[in-house]
């Protein structure tokens, strides 16, 4: 079978797998959120360094008696609850671990102790280890009796068989079997009730407590009592929680119980997730009940607390407490930050939910289409265009893959302008860092020549300038062509421009736009930059404006006329950020498919330097050179439209500036945080530690936030970049071994 053969039966069989609307997505279905118990992560990637610190934190738990406190920080959707609940998971294989995952609560009383005891008891329940307790505390209290000898191991035996006996110590399975016996589980609590004086010394825990456990989880209408009082609901011979230090006492007790059941290689982990859902009217009374539960938890032996949220939940955790609080936590936990995952990681995530889907079906498709029908560069885009934000990427393909299967079409989305027009939710014309990148690389794709590159943005600079020139705002700009021959030498500018051709001839300024994109660093040679310079000389245009991406040759660029150097405006070759919105403009019909409108055409041209505005504005005291043509009449100048008509005194009169009406203004370009990147975000970020790190022995999230924004240009109200410049803060002091918590950064 030919190669192209293989390709077309593989590309039926995975459209109609995906297509078929019976099989699962192949993405979670939104809202995506990770729960511990329904809807455990299956995977987490890009995180290595971080699962690492929490697994020892969890290891020193088990073997020391001090708690540990760890916090996760990061904004919503960046896997703080995957990495805790994988990390947590992974460990609990090695070391049997009872978890406890809490969303976190914007009730007060749901943070006291009593609440707790609650929560871990019903929490536990439906967890797996619930069945492993049962079983090895009966299995530890029978070796109990039976490597103490004496009376003990009489008293056992003369409640169970010798076979029995070595059946409930080796097999599991025969206590499952067995408990179900209401006669089994009463020989049980006979022999410890029995034996309980002797017992006192044997077993590390409250007799009381294994008894009202056991009876809560066997088969026995006469324990219901028991199961409601275990549960913190009731009283039942004694046992009762009535008050927090009860609650407190057998959240003790159970810790206890684990530790003897799974011989002390064990931590209780108690989870509380989305912190920020304490930002309630009540948050006052919720933070501080937090961390007076946290104090007291403090006192136990063998627990890992997880305390997880967003910056903003840790700013209002410190609004609330006082500073020696927020220092008593800050001295006892662990900060781990997490920033956004690399693209690369991206494209592993996504690659490992497509493995997971076609596993189910037994097939794999070849590994350079492994990500079909999405490239890697589009999920890349998509990704960056959801600021980061792996949640909502997954839904936009989730999203996808259902449109495609309620159209029955695939849309294959593998190159980058494809996933311009599927991914880009932006009505805006403004360019993201990939976006820039990406533009970039189009337009010095090596397959095209230097001449089409070139061309390809003097024919669009004309059809952006006629957008303007049809628009009554733009009644200054009377002609726009491409290449006309000028002058007596019949030079062709690239571009050329007409000013105030509207008010006489005797007004009319001519701009020539010089357009050169070369895909490898070379000059400008002299013969285009001389064409430029014979235009001015002929008087063919007024003003000559240079896009290129490569600096003219230094040896020819000063060699203009003295009187014409006024004439000459940009020749400086264009940045990056220029660049990208000259490709953009290029290329923007075949990504739109259709032209610009008003409002775009001004913006992207502002961008690159080529704003009318700003042309006329230069051309206004700019002396004109180009030739008038003799006239047959004389013709009174019309300016009534750019300037009142008492100041003007004769044609050769330099016309003052112009007041633009309000709405008509062009407000300065500021960079906004789309256009900024990672690697810029990063320098700053590194840049201000290491200056700070000189000055002053502590800084504060809100103080760093303001200084990268401020070094960046970035809106103060664009909150976009808060936790990522933060939480990078916090990553970069960290490895340079500097003490950090979710609120600050101590150098010394």
């Amino acid at each position: 079978m030919r190669g192209t053969e293989i390709l077309d039966n593989w590309r039926n069989r995975i459209n109609e797998t995906l297509l078929d609307k019976e099989n699962e997505n192949p993405f979670p279905k939104p809202p995506i959120a990770t729960n511990f118990y329904n809807n455990p992560p299956l995977f987490c990637y890009g995180r290595d360094q971080q699962i690492n610190d929490i697994t020892n934190e969890i290891i020193q738990s088990i073997k020391s008696f001090e708690p540990r406190l760890i916090q996760v920080l990061g904004k919503q959707g960046i896997g703080k609850s995957t990495l805790i609940c994988w990390t947590t998971q992974k460990l609990s294989k090695d070391h049997l671990l009872p978890i406890v995952y809490l969303e976190t609560s914007g009730q007060p009383e749901d943070f006291k102790m009593k609440s707790l005891y609650r929560q871990i008891i019903s929490k536990i329940e439906k967890d797996p280890i619930n069945e492993k307790l049962i079983l090895h505390s009966i299995q530890r209290f029978i070796a109990t009796f039976k490597d103490s000898g004496g009376i003990l191991y009489e008293n056992l035996y003369n409640k169970f068989s010798g076979e029995d006996i070595k059946n409930i110590l080796s097999d599991s399975e025969f206590i499952k079997k067995k408990i179900v016996e209401i006669s089994f589980s009463q020989k049980l609590i006979d022999l410890l009730n029995s034996n309980a004086m002797l017992l006192q010394n044997l077993i590390p825990i409250d007799l009381t407590f294994l008894v009202i456990f056991w009876k809560a989880h066997v088969q026995n209408p006469e324990y219901i009592p028991s199961k409601n009082a275990f549960k913190g609901n009731d009283a039942f011979k004694g046992f009762n929680i009535q008050t927090d230090g009860d609650a407190s006492k057998y959240i003790d007790e159970f810790i206890e119980l684990t530790r003897w059941c799974f011989k002390n290689e064990t931590s209780l982990i108690i989870i509380f997730d989305h912190l920020e859902a304490g930002s309630s009217e009540l948050k006052e009374q919720v933070y501080s009940n937090l961390f007076s539960l946290l104090l007291n938890l403090r006192q136990k032996k063998y627990l890992t607390i997880f305390l997880s949220g967003t910056m903003d939940a840790y700013n209002e955790i410190s609004q609330v407490l006082q500073e020696d609080q927020n220092l008593q936590l800050d001295n006892w936990s662990k900060t781990i930050p997490l920033t956004s995952l690399g693209a690369d990681i991206i494209i592993s995530i996504i690659n490992q939910y497509f493995a997971n889907f076609w596993n189910k079906f037994n097939f794999r498709p070849p590994p350079d289409y492994s990500l079909y029908p999405f490239g890697s560069n589009s999920i890349k885009y998509l990704y960056e265009n959801n600021g980061q934000d792996l949640r909502k990427t997954l839904r936009n393909l989730y999203e996808l893959i259902e449109t495609y299967r309620k159209e029955q079409k695939i849309k294959r989305v593998d190159t980058f302008f494809e996933a311009f027009k599927s991914f880009r939710k932006r009505e805006d014309v403004t360019l993201s860092y990939i976006e820039q990148r990406e533009l970039a690389k189009k337009l010095l794709d090596s397959k095209t020549q230097d001449k089409n590159r070139s061309t390809s943005v003097e024919t669009a600079l004309c059809k952006f300038f006629n957008v303007l020139k049809s628009h009554h705002d733009y009644d200054f700009l009377t002609d726009v062509k491409h290449e006309p021959p000028l002058g007596t030498s019949k030079k062709k500018p690239d571009v050329f421009l007409e000013f105030f051709g509207k008010q006489g001839l005797e007004y009319v300024k001519k701009v020539g736009i010089e357009v050169k994109i070369y895909r490898k660093g070379v000059e400008i040679d002299k013969k285009d930059i001389r064409k430029t310079y014979i235009l001015l000389e002929e008087k063919a245009v007024d003003y000559i404006i240079w896009i290129t991406n490569v600096p003219l040759d230094v040896r020819y660029r000063y060699k203009i006329a003295e009187e014409l150097k006024s004439n000459l405006g940009r020749i400086a070759p264009l940045d990056e950020f220029e660049f990208s919105y000259v490709s953009f403009l290029a290329y923007f019909e075949q990504i739109f498919g259709v032209e610009p409108s008003v409002e775009q055409a001004e913006y992207i041209l502002k961008k690159i330097d080529l704003s009318p505005f700003d042309i006329k504005e230069n051309l206004i005291f700019l002396p004109k050179i180009t030739e008038i043509p003799s006239l047959s009449k004389p013709k009174i100048p019309d300016l009534t439209s750019y300037i009142p008509s008492s100041t003007l005194q004769s044609p050769n009169t330099p016309i003052p500036p112009i007041n633009i009406p309000e709405e008509n203004a062009k407000p300065k370009t500021q960079k906004i945080s789309i256009e900024i990147g990672l690697e810029q975000i990063l320098k700053s970020i590194n840049q201000y530690i290491e200056l700070k790190s000189k000055e002053v022995t502590k800084i504060i999230s809100a103080h760093t936030i303001k200084a990268v924004k401020e070094d960046l240009h970035l809106d103060g109200q664009d909150l976009k970049w808060d936790e990522d410049i933060w939480t990078h803060a916090i990553d970069i002091s960290q490895k340079a071994g500097y003490k950090t918590t979710p609120k600050t950064i101590t150098f010394k």
